[in-house]
């Protein structure tokens, strides 16, 4: 391995215990507001199917699509209706 890569891992490292920790000093907090991330997902991809249902369109609704939408926001319902079409038509 180089030196570069070492670099990299150890600031991976380093990031990652900077989450571990937040977590664990504010566990509540952290469940919250994934837990209201993952409700906003919920109802942006209840909306694209409810607009949808008029173009004969249908956003699968699981988990994978409650948490995409839900952490990137529209951006991200965007990119799930373009990954669609794109996979699937």
């Amino acid at each position: 391995m180089t030196q570069t890569h070492l670099l990299l891992y150890g600031a991976l490292g380093i990031a990652a215990i900077l989450v571990v920790a937040k977590v664990l000093q504010h566990p509540g907090q952290v469940f919250w507001k994934l837990a209201k991330s993952v409700a906003l997902g919920c109802l942006f991809v209840l909306a694209v199917n409810w607009v949808g249902q008029y173009f004969h369109y249908h956003l699968p609704f699981n988990a994978f699509t409650a948490l995409t939408s839900g952490f990137l926001g529209l951006p991200g319902v965007g990119m799930l209706i373009l990954l669609q079409l794109w996979l699937y038509h």
